[in-house]
Parts: C-alpha cells; sequence; structure tokens
C-alpha cells in the first residue's frame, strides 16, 4: 500500500496528459474535435505494471470522511432542508483531480463500499450516525448501529471515478448523498441497511473484485482506422494488460459482442482491441476474428453452438489438428458447409475456414444469399400489413412449416405447436413490408366440412431476409400492391442523429412513426467511428452491398437537411447484404436515395441506440445489448 516518494513525484509528472486524456474520454468529447497523444503502448507489455497507481495514504487521507478539503468541490446537489456545508453532495476537488486515473464500474449484484482499506483506528459509522443526528435529515430508522468502516452499498453498473488502485482496494471519489427519507424508507442495499444511507462527499474504497477497472493509460480518443473485427465466443474480460494470469479486468465482452480488433498479431496470446475509448486486451482463443480483407465464400447455415463443455475449432477435420479458436454454449457461427466429413463441419472462423464437429451445432438456420435471392426470380409487387386489421398483424411461415399447415388442412391453431418447434413461424406486424415473388391457390377442406373446398391464396415473400409464405386466411391484415404500385407521400424533415457523440442535422423521413436516414449519411458519419462499415451499389444485382467493420470508401458528401417538401417514396426490390447476408431491414427510395432507420444500423454494428436530444444517438462504444455492462 505504500509508494515512494519518488514514485509518486513521476506519476504527478505524468498526471497533465493523462487527466488531459480521461477528462475527454470520459465525457466523450468528439474525436473529430480534439486529439491528444495517446501512451497506451506502456500497457502492451504482458509484463507491464499492473497498478500503476498504488494507494499512498498519506496523500488520501487529506479526502477521507470529514476531511475539510472536501468542501473545496462544486456543489453537486442541495436540498430542500439546510445542512451543514460537509454533508453538501459535492465533485471532486481541484487538489484531487490530478489524481483522477480512470473510472471503476461496479459488477457485483450489491457491492460495499467501505470508510477505510481495512481496519480503521475509529469507528466511522459511529461518528456519520451522530453527525447526521445533527442536521435537519437525522436518522428515524431502526438499526442505528452498524459496520464501523461500512460506509455506503452501491448497485451494480455504478460508476466512481478512480485515485488509486492495488490489488485489494480501489481508492474512488463520491459525491456523497443524504437519506432525505431518513432510514423510512428502502435503498439499494436492501432491508436492514438504512443506516448506510448518508454519507459525506469525500474518498472511499471498495474491493478490487467488485469493479472493472478503465486505467488512464490504456486511453486513447483517437479511434485506429477499423481493419479488423472480432466477435466473442463466449463471455470474456476486457484486461488492461494482456497478462495470462494475474491481470486488472477493464469490463466483459458477453458472447457474440462485435469490437474492433486494432492488432491482429496477438501479444502474448491476447488480441490489443479498440474498447471503451481506449486500448485493451482480450484471450485470442476466444475471438472469431474477421479481417476486412477476408475472401469469404458462400455460406449455407448460421448455426448456435450447443452443449455445456467448450468446443475447439481447428484447422481439420480431426481432433488432433491445430486449435484455431475455442467456442462455447450459444456461440453463433456461420457454416460454409454442414456435414463436411468425418463428423465435421465446415465453418468460416478468424477470416478462413475452419472446422468443428456437427454434433456441437445446432439451430441451423438457411443463409440467404444474393444468388439464391436472385434464383426467386422478377419481384411481383409488395406485400404490406396496412388494411384495417393490420393491429392483429399476420403470420408467416417457412417452406417447413407451410408444409405442417397444409397437413392440419391450413388449421394455424391445429398446427401451431408443430410449425414452432421447427422455428417456422415469423410474426409480420402493422407497417411491416415484404417483396412478393410469386402468388399461387391452395384449395383444401376442413375437418370440420369435409365436403367444402375452399381456396387460399399463398404469396412467397422475402421478409427479414427469409423466404416465406402468407395466406389470406380470415381476415386479412395486409394489402398487396402489384408491380411499383405501392408508394406514399412523405415529407422532408430535418432530424438530429448523434453518432460517436458527433451531431449532424440530417435530412429524415418520418415512415410508419420510424426515423429514415440516408444511408450514404449515416455511413460517413460512422466512417470516423470504430463500427465504420462500407457500403456499395451492386445494379447487376440490384442489391446494397455492405462490408461491416472496415474503411468507408464512399465519397464524402455535403449532408443537408430536409427542406419541408413532399416526395413519393416507394420500397424497392433491392437487397441489403450485410457481409453476404441478406437482411430483412426495411428500405426506402427517395428521390433516387435509399433510406433505413438509425435503429437497424445500430443493431447491425452492436451499437447503443438511444433517443437524445429530440433526434437519435448510435453509440458505437458500447454494445446494443442492454443490460450488457462493463
Amino acid at each position: 500500500m505504500k509508494v515512494t516518494n519518488q514514485r509518486r513525484s513521476d506519476m504527478l509528472k505524468r498526471s497533465v496528459i493523462f487527466t488531459l486524456i480521461m477528462a475527454m474520454l470520459i465525457t466523450l468529447v468528439p474525436t473529430t474535435n480534439v486529439s491528444a497523444a495517446s501512451v497506451a503502448y506502456m500497457t502492451e507489455d504482458p509484463n507491464a505494471d499492473l497498478y500503476p497507481f498504488p494507494l499512498d495514504m498519506k496523500f488520501l487521507s487529506n479526502y477521507l470522511y470529514g476531511s475539510e478539503e472536501n468542501t473545496k468541490g462544486n456543489v453537486a446537489t442541495y436540498y430542500a432542508k439546510e445542512v451543514p456545508k460537509e454533508w453538501l453532495p459535492r465533485e471532486m476537488p481541484a487538489s484531487l483531480k490530478t489524481s483522477f486515473w480512470g473510472k471503476a464500474v461496479v459488477h457485483s449484484t450489491k457491492a460495499k463500499v467501505y470508510f477505510y482499506p481495512g481496519t480503521p483506528s475509529i469507528n466511522y459509522h459511529k461518528k456519520r450516525m451522530e453527525e447526521i443526528n445533527k442536521t435537519a435529515y437525522s436518522y428515524l430508522g431502526a438499526h442505528p448501529d452498524g459496520n464501523a468502516n461500512l460506509a455506503f452499498y452501491c448497485a451494480e453498473t455504478t460508476e466512481f471515478k478512480v485515485v488509486a488502485y492495488d490489488e485489494e482496494w480501489v481508492a474512488i471519489w463520491s459525491n456523497g448523498a443524504i437519506d432525505v427519507g431518513r432510514g423510512l424508507t428502502s435503498t439499494c442495499g436492501g432491508l436492514g441497511t438504512e443506516q448506510y444511507a448518508s454519507w459525506k462527499p469525500g474518498v472511499y474504497f471498495i474491493p478490487r473484485k467488485d469493479v472493472y477497472i478503465t486505467d488512464a493509460r490504456n486511453q486513447q480518443v483517437d479511434i485506429p482506422t477499423v481493419t479488423a473485427s472480432g466477435t466473442a465466443t463466449c463471455n470474456i474480460y476486457v484486461k488492461t494488460t494482456p497478462a495470462s494470469d494475474n491481470y486488472v479486468k477493464a469490463g466483459l465482452i458477453e458472447s457474440n459482442q462485435l469490437f474492433q480488433v486494432t492488432k491482429t498479431t496477438p501479444i502474448n496470446g491476447h488480441y490489443q482491441i479498440y474498447y471503451k475509448q481506449g486500448l485493451y486486451y482480450v484471450n485470442a482463443k476466444y475471438v472469431n476474428l474477421k479481417l476486412s480483407t477476408e475472401k469469404k465464400p458462400t455460406m449455407q447455415y448460421n448455426a448456435v453452438v450447443t452443449g455445456s463443455d467448450p468446443v475447439n475449432i481447428t484447422s481439420e477435420t480431426n481432433a488432433s489438428s491445430n486449435v484455431e479458436g475455442i467456442v462455447k454454449k450459444d456461440a453463433k457461427l456461420q457454416v460454409v458447409r454442414k456435414n463436411y466429413g468425418n463428423g465435421y463441419s465446415q465453418v468460416w472462423f478468424n477470416s478462413k475456414k475452419c472446422y468443428i464437429p456437427t454434433k456441437n451445432l445446432s439451430e441451423f438456420k438457411t443463409y440467404a444469399t444474393l444468388s439464391a435471392i436472385k434464383k426467386l426470380g422478377k419481384a411481383k409487387g409488395t406485400l404490406v400489413i396496412d388494411s384495417p386489421w393490420a393491429a392483429l398483424g399476420s403470420m408467416a411461415y417457412s417452406s417447413e412449416a407451410l408444409k405442417i399447415l397444409k397437413k392440419y388442412k391450413m388449421d394455424e391453431n391445429a398446427a401451431y405447436k408443430k410449425m414452432a418447434a421447427v422455428n417456422g413461424v415469423y410474426l409480420m406486424s402493422e407497417g411491416d413490408s415484404a417483396t412478393v415473388y410469386g402468388i399461387s391457390k391452395y384449395t383444401y377442406t376442413t375437418k370440420d366440412f369435409p365436403d367444402v373446398k375452399e381456396t387460399t391464396k399463398i404469396y412467397k415473400i422475402l421478409f427479414n431476409g427469409k423466404v416465406c409464405y402468407v395466406t389470406d386466411q380470415g381476415h386479412i391484415p395486409f394489402t398487396y400492391y402489384s408491380g411499383n404500385k405501392y408508394s406514399k407521400k412523405v415529407t422532408s424533415k430535418t432530424k438530429k442523429l448523434w453518432i460517436y457523440d458527433t451531431a449532424a442535422s440530417l435530412e429524415s423521413y418520418n415512415i410508419n412513426n420510424d426515423d429514415y436516414y440516408k444511408l450514404d449519411d449515416i455511413a460517413q458519419m460512422m466512417s470516423k467511428t470504430n463500427k465504420s462499415f462500407n457500403v456499395k451499389y451492386d445494379k447487376a444485382n440490384n442489391a446494397i452491398i455492405i462490408d461491416s467493420m472496415s474503411p468507408y470508401k464512399g465519397k464524402s458528401a455535403p449532408m443537408k437537411k430536409g427542406n419541408g417538401k413532399k416526395y413519393k417514396t416507394t420500397m424497392p426490390a433491392t437487397s441489403i447484404a450485410w457481409d453476404g447476408e441478406v437482411t430483412g431491414i426495411p428500405c426506402y427510395k427517395i428521390n433516387g436515395n435509399y433510406y433505413v432507420t438509425a435503429y437497424d444500423i445500430a443493431e447491425l454494428t452492436d451499437s447503443r441506440f438511444e433517443d437524445i436530444n429530440n433526434g437519435w444517438h448510435i453509440i458505437t462504444t458500447r454494445p446494443h445489448k442492454i443490460d450488457a455492462y462493463g
């Protein structure tokens, strides 16, 4: 826990650079507005110091509970009743900001925060209770006694500023808080912890095992050009250094989440990645690497790994060949060829053909390719869920599910369980649309009226990238528009779009209660982030080809605002192929340009999507899944 004066001096010399970097990064200042030298290279050594900012209690004692120095920070909150100045929640004082070394994110369900790292010489809790009882918010609850060193509880995902840390403890700044319920209401610690709900601003201590730490050394403002990406094949820890065993956790990347790989040559078995505005490390054997220069073959299926034990991905169809990576249950893989031979299937892994035992794969779903869509022939029209019965939605069926439905004499209720068992039922909601490639009539008799023939139309459609079928039985929730007859008038409006905290006021159109932006505008804005993608237009195949996690090669063009005029919009039969797979995201053509929703792009790039300031925000440094943290 000790630190030499020389080391303290060395750290203070570096503090100006580190504090500048952290101040910009943690507040998400746009990279277009600032630049800063990175010191992340300091972390590339597997033997790099794990605890570069250790606890110096001689220095930190100036900021413990009740210290006068803590009252010099700006007031963060005022209360309805007047309280002494030392009880007002405050931001970190200026004298401590030179020791702001990073962030700590709580990953325990209910974490304890302490007054002192170890056994204190005084009963801090007793002191706290005596002092709060002299204020207008004196404690009225049960259990006034408590742990002498326990300051407060905090919930999972709570973030703190880090001022020091070592193998056991993390010193954090807390603004403090007063329980205005005075112990009579519940707190995040749960029943029986009300006595810990008030504490003064200051430096406190949380066990390192309960938090992830983003270290100042790892921070890099300027995002490296995207040339490779990785997908986690299980939950993997993000590390501050490429250490194999003893390491500091910076976060957690959940299975199937996407991230930028900045160095594709492993360092001590770890890829360097761009994570939380910095350069960090993950174990390479649990990463499916994608190079932006890959030559991807045609895929057969998407599949999911099954089984309770980790499975090796090998270079050949035998267990003794080189292990290319390891996957665990629920990891998603793309299958080049199912049942390739010797009990193995060929999969696309690390941008090359590899192998996995077929018994370890499940949930095979046909991979929609442009060549397969082309075989459907010329589009006949558009089917839109927009009739007076649209609120009911419509069921779409896979070819296998349609066979089951016919076997049950078109009785959806009777056939549903069996159709669902083969994952063959898809719900189309109000406003959804699909391109129609075929219409046929089917005559059948029902169980109740075997002598009466009934006829239904079956529409062969492309919906969400899948070839499926819709019938016109019962109350019909859709309208079929032949040829190019489906169109509507929409108004050109201006809607703000934020991407990685860079804002632009763009032309957009509200269609079926969703805001659509020009695809090229989104691509151009994303080009400066860690989730950039390239867009190409393939007229021969009537397709938009998008290569994810690749440098944007399009021309930078001025992005326009809306002009308030009305324009005709159509839903083209143009396919959008994302990394070779046809997606089902809605796309409209207006004035010769293609428009999609920012939400769909956020989902495809595994980015967080939020509403902000009368617009939308794509946060490329956070995963799309809301409950992921770190």
